[in-house]
This record gives C-alpha cells, sequence and structure tokens, in this order.
C-alpha cells in the first residue's frame, strides 16, 4: 500500500512538473509574441521612411507596408512574409523584421494576405503573387533596386513564397516569372504538405487547419513546393533549427535535396538547438542575432 501510495505521488508530482514546464514554455512564447509586437507597432506608427498599407493590386483586400533607409537608391529588397499557420498574426507584428534589416541598407516590404477561414492556399499563394509583382514593378520609388529583390518566409510564409515562385502559372498571372526575382529565402518552411500530415499524425494530431486550408488530403501533393522544384530556380537559401517540433527539419533536409538534384543554387544552414520560431522572436529583440545576419548577408550580396 505504501509503495502504491508512493507511486501514485511521484506521479502526480512528475505530471504537476511537465504541466509547469508545458505552462511556461507557452508563456515564454506568449511573452515574447507580445513583446515583438509592442516593439513592432511603436516602430511602425513612428518610423518617418515607412509607407503603411499600400494597395498591392485593387482586386485584393490585403495590403504592405514599405519600409525605406533614410536616403538613397538602388538598395536591395527584402520582402518578408510571416507564418502562422495559415491562420494567425499580421504584418504589423513583424514591423520589427524592418527595424533589423533597416541598418543593413535595404528596403523591407510586409504584406499581409487572407488568413483562414477566409482564405485558402489558392488565395494565399495568389496574393503573395501579387506582391512579388508589386514590388518587381514599383519598389524603385522607393529607393529599392527591382534587379535585387529577394522574398523570404517563415514556416506558413515560406510555404506560400516557395509555392508562388516554384509553381510558374502564380507569377504569371501578374506578369513575371521566378527569374524576375534575385533569391528566395525559406525559413523553418513547410514544403512537403503529406511530409508535414504524416508527422503531425505521428504525435498524434490531425492538422485540421492545414488540411482544409489545402483543399483536403487528395491535393497535397499539388500544394507542395516540392512538387513544383525545377532547373534555373533563383538562388535560395533554407533555414531551420534541429529542434523544431513543429515543422521537422527533415522537410527543410529533404526540399534542400530536392533542390539539389535539379542542379539549383541551393543552401542549407540549420541552426543548433534551435525550435520552430523562437530564433525568429528573439531575434527581433536581441542585438546582434544570427538570422538577421544570414537574411542580410544573402539578401546584400544577391545579383552582386
Amino acid at each position: 500500500m505504501f509503495n502504491r501510495r508512493r507511486q501514485i505521488i511521484l506521479g502526480l508530482i512528475l505530471l504537476a512538473a511537465t504541466a509547469a514546464l508545458v505552462y511556461g514554455q507557452r508563456a515564454i512564447y506568449t511573452f515574447k509574441i507580445l513583446n515583438a509586437t509592442r516593439i513592432g507597432q511603436q516602430f511602425r506608427q513612428t518610423y518617418p521612411h515607412a509607407t503603411r498599407d499600400v494597395v498591392f493590386n485593387p482586386a485584393m483586400t490585403p495590403r504592405l507596408d514599405v519600409y525605406a533607409p533614410a536616403s538613397g537608391d538602388k538598395h536591395p529588397v527584402l520582402i518578408f512574409v510571416h507564418g502562422g499557420g495559415w491562420k494567425d498574426f499580421d504584418k504589423t507584428l513583424f514591423a520589427s523584421v524592418a527595424q533589423k534589416m533597416l541598418p543593413e541598407n535595404l528596403v523591407v516590404v510586409i504584406p499581409d494576405y487572407t488568413l483562414y477561414p477566409h482564405g485558402d492556399y489558392r488565395l494565399m499563394a495568389r496574393e503573395v503573387a501579387a506582391v512579388i509583382a508589386w514590388t518587381l514593378d514599383h519598389i524603385s520609388s522607393y529607393g529599392g533596386d527591382p534587379r535585387r529583390v529577394v522574398v523570404a518566409g517563415h514556416s506558413a510564409g515560406a510555404h506560400l513564397i516557395t509555392l508562388a515562385t516554384l509553381d510558374p502559372s502564380y507569377l504569371a498571372e501578374f506578369g513575371h516569372r521566378s527569374d524576375d526575382l534575385c533569391g528566395l529565402v525559406g525559413m523553418s518552411g513547410v514544403y512537403d504538405i503529406n511530409a508535414q500530415f504524416a508527422f503531425e499524425q505521428a504525435n498524434g494530431r490531425e492538422a485540421p487547419v492545414m488540411t482544409t486550408v489545402m483543399g483536403g488530403r487528395e491535393n497535397f501533393a499539388a500544394t507542395s513546393p516540392i512538387s513544383y522544384v525545377r532547373p534555373n530556380l533563383p538562388p535560395i537559401l533554407l533555414i531551420h533549427g534541429d529542434k523544431d517540433e513543429t515543422v521537422p527539419v527533415s522537410i527543410s533536409q529533404d526540399f534542400q535535396a530536392a533542390l539539389q538534384a535539379v542542379g539549383a543554387r541551393s543552401s542549407l544552414i540549420i541552426y543548433p538547438g534551435a525550435g520552430h520560431s523562437d530564433f525568429l522572436f528573439a531575434a527581433l529583440t536581441e542585438q546582434s542575432p544570427r538570422v538577421v545576419t544570414d537574411l542580410a548577408r544573402f539578401t546584400q550580396q544577391c545579383g552582386q
């Protein structure tokens, strides 16, 4: 009886400790998002060289923000498309990305796109393609060089930028091609929807939002950027944390292998000890974050 009671007590202590750890991790994550939101909103409202809520396509509801250096022209350009599981966040939260990149003499474009349940993958990718087209056509008016435009995305954002550029039909609708871009950067990206769904199932999850956004399981291959890997793509940089428990690093590794198999100019950087988005949110408040250095170097060197 004593041993049984001791086992129950130890079990309850372990359960409580696990719950406290999970709650603590969630609290830290929430704090980072709230802190990034506060910093981003303040910067977005006060930066004197920001152009807010630009209409990038009159037939589409979302808007974009442009952040330009104080002076000069022909600056490299970074388009940053946020993640959030195709259902969360907006461009305001990621204004701090512009704040970090502006000292690198980049023009930064941060768009919104229609989130679930109001949009599916096709609408989201079309909007991202329209953002890319607008940037290529108009960024010279904001001090940017249209020949040196790099598009980057995190998580769901990485899925959308690679789908919108590797599947040629998206940019073609707006009069452009993938080779009009100088480069792509995918961070913690979902490049293979079938592989992501298998990962979710292996961890006891069903991924209902992803499944609905992609139009059902029968559509997973058509919605996967890895299905559109082909030669003659712009340079591609992939970044992934090896402790990512949301999107496994193997998805980036397999995407890199597929790109290399067709002779693409691609590279993969794996951040030791990094999770899914901690390296990104931490970068918004750190002094010299690695992801900012890697993004800036890739964008500055592109086209040189």
